[in-house]
């Protein structure tokens, strides 16, 4: 066996990792002569390897972008020594025993053959924009989709076929070989729940397994010797950071049973801790808690002031200052102001100004703050911090549209009729001044008669404040009158709107937010779908300016419509409790819930739609194929983007580095057919040279957007994930105070129970699990039949047994059939045991929207704390009832 090449302590540093952060291996070309060979032949294929749910599941994935379907990866064994996101040789398995992959052409055909909504729709790439504007490639852009991943590279280096026909057929395997790995040698976890009994000390001379974070890695096995002794006494109660112990060719140094082995490197804080909870979270997400470096620093100038009006003509940036009454909406606690509001009545309508924060122009394209900013792509929102994607100078001080200082934003002017429809519109950089900072509870107010109080006005010329207050009273319920109607024609159009609930905490002191003392239910409120209407049209309108002069390289944003079968599979659901869904367009489904809106159920019906859809993605449009989805659905709009947000999200900053060329493409062509004669040069399609252009630095080749995209899309994912588990943890937390609380304050000598009524929202029968939504604490819980919390009889785990391997062998069919791991059903049956008081063998069938009612408890199966829901039988549910859960310590 190699010795392990142990980390040196200095590895990490109090703030964070200082040196090596990621294990780094490369298969050598050469040095396998049997295995390319068989790559050459097809027997063995690349991809990369994704592994399913957790890391101790037996279900992986291989794929490529050259593979007509995912190669499956079926048991542990099967997966060798490779991790997630390993790029590896896979050879694959016997012919015979692959299933047929399912025949799913209900994907390419509308949803309703009866309905007059082709948004969405695979369509060839069109000539022209909806109001007929012609789309033109002026550029020349000879790049296309290239072999950038690893994947595809190593595909090439050894030979690989360059087609895979595999007959219809899912093909399985067996990995042989990891080519390329990048793999963080930095964990957080803790010791596992059985690695040490109650009353046994640390033995200096064995492993002991500690619980990854990253469920989607193994185990971590750290010797005896290697955990000092002052940590034995509170080993269970702590966090800590590992480094991961790597050979000298760089593979990770395993257990002879398949556990990783680490050293500890630091303690991170107890299990209770906000601190530890949330570098853990960020940690096992790969998303960086550490600060900016010196170079992303030196990017950002000491003092900003903008400066005179000569200068601002020269710089070609419009004063809007005097011209347009600028007022903010935003939630109470944000530092980061993206965007505010003007309007102005006109004779015909209105004109509205759309004012988003240039960012653009303190971030130097190609800088180290550039670089930086792309990498991290998004800024991460935990319940009790912000992780920035820009240094906070940018993103809260010069950046921010903070009220009574003039700022440089990336303007929108629309003129508007009386109904909304855009009559004429201009794109420029601009100067603002931000009159007022309203929250969105100000706002709200104001559009209900109540007093407001304006806590941030600038008085600029104003000499009386009545004057001023009434001023932006009358632009809020202009924008508000205007915005009834545009959203009034989107969702005649086919918009649609789902309700969503989400949990707030109350904190005693909100600038530092610990343990919460309380929480309560947000949903949307009018303020908050005002401000959207106008960022919606403001990112719709860029998209289509973007793409009218730059249509290839064009960062757009695409929500696919539904797969048929999910669409199918929802309305069954919904007729088993005696709902009718008609079609499958987003106008179908939003009219039925426009039906629902005042029933009790009306929240676990927008639970149940989101898990029907498929999720918004970037996609760069010409990457795409001759047919290709291109619209947003839910939007019911053909083109979208993202530009309203650049603070917070680098895809909106390439948003304004494209339009930037794109107006400057746009003034070239018109100036070449209307300019005066002698200045006039004649521009043809793709005659526009963009090293030419003054934006030259902000022109982007599709094969560079296409790699900001795929970042985009992980880290945003990334994002939400850590936002949502955040949200989690301090209902934990709130539940474990609420506990005790309740239980010091109780004389019946019973232990506090906090039971709440649950609904089924999402049956996934070929994973044995389902999903509750509990609508008193706006929570979901995953639940598998597996789980041995819960009261009913485990699942059994297939044997090794001739009725093991035949129901193998048919799970194996039915995974074929279906041809996706996520194959839904209506309908999964639990067994209860015996009845109590009859005797009789209870089995139950779950359906979605059936109520239950369950008891809140906490898991740690990820290693930090998580809500669960334990299912009371069905003989106690009716017996048992159900307290509202107390929403503040305070009264509890």
């Amino acid at each position: 066996m190699d010795e392990p090449n142990l980390p040196a302590r200095n590895d990490v540093g109090a703030s964070g990792r200082t040196g090596p952060t990621h294990a780094v291996k490369q298969y050598c070309l050469g040095s396998n002569t049997e295995l390319e060979e068989k790559v050459r032949c097809g027997k063995v294929v690349i991809g990369r390897l994704r592994i399913f749910s957790r890391f101790t599941a037996g279900l992986a994935f291989v794929g490529s972008p050259v593979f007509p379907c995912d190669v499956v990866v079926s048991s542990v064994e099967n997966r060798k020594q490779a991790l997630h996101g390993d790029i590896v040789a896979v050879e694959l398995l016997s012919e015979e025993n692959w299933p047929a992959v399912a025949n799913d052409l209900e994907g390419d055909v509308q949803l309703d053959d009866d309905d007059d909504d082709a948004v969405g729709a695979k369509e060839l790439m069109p000539e022209k924009l909806p109001d007929g504007r012609l789309i033109t490639r002026w550029v020349q852009d000879t790049t296309r989709r290239d072999d950038s991943s690893p994947e595809r590279q190593w595909a090439r280096r050894m030979l690989a076929p360059t087609v895979h026909d595999w007959g219809n057929k899912k093909p399985f395997g067996v990995v042989v070989a990891v080519l390329e790995r990048r793999s963080p040698l930095f964990v957080v976890a803790r010791l596992c729940d059985d690695a040490l009994a109650p009353n046994d000390i640390v033995k200096i001379d064995r492993y002991y397994q500690f619980k990854c974070f990253d469920p989607l890695m193994p185990n971590i096995a750290v010797f005896g010797r290697d955990i000092p002794v002052p940590l034995h006494a509170t080993l269970k109660k702590t966090f800590f950071f590992l480094r991961l112990v790597t050979r000298s060719d760089g593979e990770f140094f395993w257990t002879a049973w398949k556990f990783l082995t680490g050293k500890i490197v630091r303690v991170l804080g107890e299990v209770d801790s906000v601190r530890a909870n949330s570098f853990a979270l960020c940690n096992s997400f790969e998303i960086s808690m550490n600060d900016f470096s010196d170079e992303a620093y030196a990017c950002v100038p000491e003092e900003f002031e903008v400066p005179d009006k000569q200068v601002l003509l020269h710089m070609g940036r419009r004063d809007l200052r005097e011209e347009e009454f600028v007022c903010s909406i935003d939630p109470a606690t944000a530092r980061d102001l993206d965007d505010a509001l003007s309007i102005t009545s006109t004779p015909g309508g209105y004109r509205v100004g759309v004012h988003i924060a240039d960012v653009s122009y303190f971030v130097p394209a190609g800088s180290p703050l550039d670089e930086e900013a792309r990498e991290r792509s998004t800024s991460v929102y935990l319940v009790e911090q912000v992780i920035p994607m820009l240094p906070r100078k940018l993103s809260e001080d010069y950046c921010s549209l903070n009220p009574g200082s003039d700022k440089f934003a990336f303007s929108c002017i629309f003129h508007l009729d009386h109904h909304g429809n855009v009559k004429s519109e201009w794109f420029g950089q601009s100067v603002i001044r931000n009159r007022c900072r309203l929250t969105y509870e100000d706002a709200q107010r104001i559009l209900d008669g109540d007093k407001t109080v304006f806590d941030t006005l600038d008085f600029g010329d104003e000499k009386d404040v009545r004057h001023l207050c009434i001023r932006i009273e009358v632009s809020i319920r202009k924008l508000f009158e205007l915005a009834s109607k545009m959203r009034s024609a989107s969702m005649n159009r086919g918009r649609l709107t789902i309700g969503n609930m989400k949990v707030r905490y109350l904190f005693e002191d909100i600038a530092n937010p610990t343990f919460p003392y309380g929480f309560g239910i947000s949903r949307q409120i009018e303020a908050n779908w005002l401000v959207e209407e106008f960022m919606l049209l403001a990112n719709a309108r860029v998209a289509e300016k973007i793409l009218q002069y730059m249509p290839d390289q064009a960062l757009l944003r695409r929500h696919e419509p539904p797969d048929r079968k999910k669409i199918l599979t929802l309305k069954e659901a919904l007729s088993s409790v005696g709902l009718e869904l008609r079609g499958g367009s987003s106008k179908s489904l939003q009219g039925f819930l426009e039906n629902t809106k005042n029933s009790d159920f009306y929240d676990e019906l927008c639970v149940i739609l989101k898990y029907s859809l498929k999720q918004a993605v970037y996609f760069v449009n010409g990457c795409e194929e001759t047919e290709a989805y291109r619209g947003h659905y839910a939007l019911a709009l053909p083109w979208y983007t993202h530009f309203t947000s650049p603070i917070r999200r680098y895809s909106d900053i390439i948003a304004h580095r494209q339009l930037l060329c794109a107006l400057e493409i746009e003034s070239i062509v018109k100036e070449s057919k209307g300019g005066p004669k002698e200045r006039r040069h004649p521009v043809s399609p793709g005659s526009i040279d963009a090293n030419q252009l003054s934006t030259r630095k902000y022109f982007y080749p599709v094969s560079e957007v296409e790699s900001i995209v795929e970042k985009a899309n992980l880290k945003k994912i990334k994002a939400r994930q850590v936002s949502d588990a955040s949200l989690g943890i301090f209902f934990c937390y709130y539940l474990k105070a609420l506990k005790r609380v309740m239980d010091e304050s109780g004389n019946t000598g019973t232990p506090f129970t906090p039971r709440v009524q649950a609904v089924l929202v999402r049956v996934v029968e070929k994973n044995r699990s389902f999903t509750l939504f509990a609508k008193e604490v706006a929570q979901e819980v995953h639940i598998s039949l597996r789980d041995k919390d819960q009261l009913f009889k485990q699942d059994k785990q297939v044997d090794g047994t001739a009725d093991g391997a035949e129901k193998k062998e048919k799970e194996k069919n039915d995974y074929g059939r279906a041809g996706n791991v996520e194959k839904t059903s209506n309908k999964l049956s639990i067994h209860w045991g015996t009845h109590p008081v009859t005797g009789e063998e209870v089995e139950e069938e779950l359906i979605p929207m059936m109520s239950v009612t369950a008891v809140l408890t906490i898991k740690k199966q990820k290693g930090y704390d998580e809500l669960n829901m334990i299912i009371d039988p069905p003989w106690e549910r009716v017996r048992n009832g159900v307290a509202p859960i107390p929403t503040t310590l305070l009264r509890s």
